[in-house]
This record gives C-alpha cells, structure tokens and sequence, in this order.
C-alpha cells in the first residue's frame, strides 16, 4: 500500500519539483519505507511506499520498463501477480513485486490489463512513447484516486490533502453538502465535498492526452450479473464458499505479518475461520478489535467464543467518549471529507494499535453484509419481489416468519418494520432501519430550495432487492465504508485487505435470487449454510446485530460539553448551510428524550462544522 501523485502538463512546461515534493510530503504517513519521484519534460509523477511485497529496493517507485518508455506510481495489491507472471514468460523481471507485473502486463495488453487484475489498486503509468497518461482505479473502488484540472494541468494523487498542498483552488461544494444534509448521502458520487476536485469512478480508467480526458468504464456490475437460480441449493453455499477460499487464500499473500480486525458479527469470523483453514491452523495471525467501554460485553462473548475455538489471542482496544473530542481533528485531517461518526474513530485505534504491534496489513470485514443481503431493511424489497412473483399471501408468510425470528411483539411492530424497511427502497433511507433522520428543519430554507434536486440512483434489474444490492454496493454504504477503512488504516501505515470485497463474490452474491439470501426469517441463508463447519454456531446463527455503538448515549451524556459549544459558535450561526436556533431546540430535544434516538444528524452538524474550520479557514 502507498500514496501516489503527479502533475502533467498540457504542454513542454516542466512542472514544479517542488509541488511534487509537497505533495509527496502530505502522504508519508501512506507509505513510510520509501520516497521516490520522477520528471521528465511536462510529466512529474512521485511516489510513498509502504513496503507489503517485495521488501528490496527493486520495488521502488515511480518505476520503468526496461526500455524506459513507461514509468508506473501504484498503490495498492494485485493479489493474483503471480498468475499474471505466468502470462508473461518472455518477459525478464528484476523484481518479485506485483507493481512490475502491472508493468509489463501493461506494455503487453495495454489498457487491457485491467480485466486481468484481481485485488485493490489505484496507478498511473506515463506512456512516453504516447504521450499519454493511462491510470485505473480497481473494481470497487477500495483504493482512491483523485484528480483535478487546473489551467491545463492535470494534478493527481491518493488523498485530496496532496492535492490542496499542490495550492489547487477549491471551496465547499454546496451539491454535495447538500446531499449530505438534506439526504445523508456522502461517498455517492465522482464529486466530492472540494468544488473541482473528483475521484475517479470505481471499475473505471482514466486517459489524459493533449490536455484532455476520457473516463471509461471497465467493469459494469449490472452486466456482470447473471441470474443463477438453476443451481442446486447445495452447489450455491458451496460455490460461495470456493470463491470466498480463493479469495481470502490469494489476499494473504505478504511478505510481512497479517492481522484480521474482528467485530463479533459474522463476517469478520468468517474471515477468521477461513484463514485458520487455509493457513492449517497456523498460530500466527493477530486478531483485534476495538470495544466500547461499558458497552464491551455486547460483542466481546462472540470474539471471545471463536478466539477460544481457535486457540488464538484478540487484542481488545477500548474506546471512551473522550476519545471523540480528543482524536476528532486528527482522522478528520487523514479522512479529508465528512465520514461516519464513532466506529471510524474505532478503525483508526486499532490501526494506531497494529502499527504498535508491527502488523502492516490486516483484513476487515467490509461488504459481507451487501453480498449476502444482510442488512434489515433489504426486507422491504425482498417482499416486494416476492409479492410481484408469488402473491401477497406469501409475502404476508415471509414477514411473519421474520417477526418470529427477530422476536416481534405483534402485528403493529410487524407493519412498522416493513413500512420504514420499504420506505429505503422507494425514498432513500440514510439510518440503520432505512428511515430518515437528516431532520431538515434544522437547514437554511434557502440553502434548501437553492439545491434541492432529484437524485435517483438506477435500478438496472427487476428484481427490487437486487437494485437495493446494487444502490449499496456501488453508491451508499460500501463506498463509504471503503474509504473511512482506507483512510484509518493508512494513517497508521496500514494495508486494509477485504477479502468480501473480492469482485468475484460481489458478481456472485448479487446474481444469486432473493430466496437464497433470506429464508424462514434468515437472513444471509447461504452463507450462514456455507460456514456451519467453520463458525461456532452460537456466532454462525446470531442473527444482525445493529452496530453496538454508543454514540447515541454519549451524545446525550458524555459529549455535551463538546457538541453544544460547536453548535452554538458564531461560525455555526454564519453558515449558509445551518439554522442555529432549530438545530439547538433539536439537541436539546435529543438530550432530553426518555429513549436514544437516532444521533446521525447531530453528527452531521458538528462534524460538517469542524470540517469547515479545518480546511476553509
């Protein structure tokens, strides 16, 4: 894992070495090991490394051909280099590193070489010969790539920080901000929340010649899937479970030691258990976890019941209120945008942690609850589908079945779960039920009306629950989860593995019927199926836990002198983006409410607030 830059000029005019050299400066922390730069003519491309394959000095970067035509800055893992390598036999290598691999493939197939990379990358190869600069971001989009046009010049670089230390004009874009508030929508976009300043779209490339650029798309997850309902149910959990093997056998390769973050749910345990078959029960992997205080005994008993099975030891990280306050500037400054709330403080403890311990890579959890439908509110559009396919009698038997599992009291409780579960689908939830708490009351009316528009995310498939699938995987809750897990583990000079996220399993995950994801009440059927030799059954048949984070209670509590402060400042009150006076009444509503509502707007306001003072003032 690393941080790349680089500036290209539209003509001979050399760029500034040392703009290149502040860029490169504001990324150190991506990449630790090693520092390199390239400048040629009109082309500066500059490099941080942190060492994971090939610890020598042959894999430096910026890195060339053989001949010298081609000059290549990558971050990030191309986890079947080694099946590539075998294509490429006439080829002499001078290093054992996947970024020679992408290299070469590259003077080979060209472009093409993307279709054949399976892993988590973000690179920029300068073709001397062309003239021109070809770069490429991995299927999903685990690993950044922002890029902006200035005057002619295009600047690029992992993080938005090397792009604003480049001195690139930028203000608050108020369309993002506004989907952010208004619609508690980040991370949906190839805009970002700097004006002139994108990220390069999951699954695509991007070519810079004479000054311009054309983004292609190379990877389309909705042409990718194909319906796969002929398979015998036995074949569909084992199928799963080949491709989730090979995924997690190819993601631990390393020439460094690997660690697993585990949260109690189900699938950072899978991971676990995967990676004790696969390594044969090896002793040397690392487990951690970030825990909450008086919270811990939530999700600690299922860590603590599949360590015990596995004979391994989990690193428990404890996070306090105090932390908020006290961290709250700093992953700001790494995250560089608005990101969610308490668990990002978690990931970036335990990646603090695992520097500590010496471990430059482990792997998370992300996207397991997207392949397999496991969120709740997928259930209103599961019985959507069902209703339109085999009547609303069976759709009455499917909800009635999941109200027995989930311990439902009555009939009411039954109709208010599936209402608020289908309002995700038809509205666009931004909570954890699917309903919406941006409470826009609390807004400028005319910040309102001056931005308020339709956002529409496609549907691409007739199935309702496959097009909820597809909103998360590709604009909601996976790319926000990718880049606050990128940004904390990178901090800390820390490779984030996510072996869900392995674009073979999203294809799969995403083909597979409704019927295979929820059943009897279950959700995740064929997973759970999958894994009921290799999880603890008191872990494997769990049903979703929400996220045990105590935010909301520590808002109400703990955090007050924090949060009101930051509310009540002259600068909040100055915002065009803010009511003062109503966003006041509402905290003061939430702090004295009987139950703990819903914190995620509080958190919008105090964190947007901060995120302001950090980079416009």
């Amino acid at each position: 894992m690393c941080g790349i830059a680089g500036i290209i000029h539209r003509d001979n005019f050399a760029p500034s070495e040392e703009q290149l050299n502040t860029m490169v400066r504001s990324l150190e922390h991506r990449g630790p090991d090693d520092e390199g730069t390239y400048m040629r003519e009109n082309v500066a491309l500059g490099h941080r490394r942190l060492s994971i394959l090939d610890l020598s000095s042959a894999g430096h970067q910026p890195m060339a051909s053989a001949d010298k035509s081609c000059w290549i800055t990558y971050n990030g893992e191309v986890y079947n280099y080694l099946e590539i390598k075998e294509e490429l036999k006439d080829v002499s290598f001078k290093s054992t590193s996947d970024t020679e691999v992408i290299l070469h493939g590259y003077q080979k197939w060209g472009p093409a070489v993307v279709s054949r990379l399976n892993g988590i990358f973000a690179f920029a190869i300068w073709d001397e010969r062309k003239k021109e600069l070809f770069a490429a971001r991995d299927h999903l989009g685990v690993k950044p790539f922002y890029y902006a046009m200035e005057n002619g010049v295009l600047y690029f670089a992992s993080e938005i920080k090397a792009l604003l230390a480049a001195g690139i004009k930028t203000q608050p874009n108020d369309k993002i901000i506004y989907d952010y508030l208004a619609r508690g929508y980040y991370q949906h976009s190839h805009e970002t929340f700097f004006k002139n300043i994108f990220q390069l779209p999951a699954g695509t490339t991007l070519r810079w010649r004479d000054g311009h650029i054309t983004i292609q798309r190379y990877w389309d997850l909705a042409e990718r899937v194909n319906a796969v309902s002929s398979l015998p149910e036995g074949d569909v959990s084992e199928r799963f479970l080949h491709l989730f093997k090979d995924a997690v056998t190819l993601q631990l390769r390393s020439d460094v030691p690997i660690g697993i973050q585990l949260s109690g749910g189900f699938d950072s345990s899978a991971i676990t258990a995967m990676v004790n078959k696969v390594s044969q029960g090896q002793k040397n992997f690392h487990l951690f976890s970030h825990i909450y205080g008086e919270h811990q005994d939530i999700e600690k008993p299922y860590m603590q019941a599949l360590a015990d099975g596995l004979g391994w030891h989990v690193n428990f990280i404890e996070i306090r209120p105090h932390h908020m306050a006290e961290l709250a500037e700093r992953v700001l400054w790494h995250q560089d945008e608005p990101f969610p709330g308490l668990p990002t403080f978690g990931l970036h403890m335990v990646a603090e942690h695992c520097k500590r311990q010496g471990i430059p890579v482990v792997l998370g959890g992300q996207g397991g609850d997207e392949i397999g439908g496991g969120y709740e509110y997928y259930m209103g559009a599961f019985l959507l589908d069902v209703m339109r396919e085999k009547g609303g009698e069976q759709a009455k038997k499917e909800l009635m079945r999941y109200g027995e599992s989930h311990a439902f009291a009555g009939a009411e409780e039954h109709m208010n779960f599936f209402m608020n579960t289908l309002s995700s689908y038809l509205y666009g939830g931004t909570s954890a039920d699917g309903t919406a708490f941006t409470h826009a009351h609390a807004l400028r009316s005319e910040f309102l009306r001056t931005h308020a528009s339709r956002l529409e995310f496609e549907k691409p498939f007739v199935s309702h629950f496959r097009n909820m699938q597809y909103r998360d995987i590709l604009y909601t809750k996976l790319p926000r989860i990718l880049h606050s897990a990128d940004r904390a583990a990178m901090a800390y000079g820390v490779e984030q593995r996510v072996p869900f996220v392995d674009y073979r399993l999203i294809e799969y995950g995403l083909s597979l019927p409704g019927e295979h994801k929820i059943r009897d009440g279950e959700q995740r059927y064929f997973m759970r199926k999958a894994f009921r030799d290799l999880i603890p059954d008191m872990v494997r048949n769990a049903p979703k836990r929400a996220v045990p984070s105590p935010q909301r209670e520590w808002f109400k509590k703990d955090l007050t002198s924090w949060i009101y402060p930051i509310l009540a400042s002259k600068s909040f009150a100055e915002r065009p983006y803010f009511n003062q006076s109503a966003a006041l009444e509402e905290y003061g509503r939430y702090c004295h409410a009987e139950h703990n509502p819903n914190s995620f707007h509080i958190w919008q306001w105090v964190h947007l607030e901060l995120w302001l003072r950090k980079y416009f003032e």
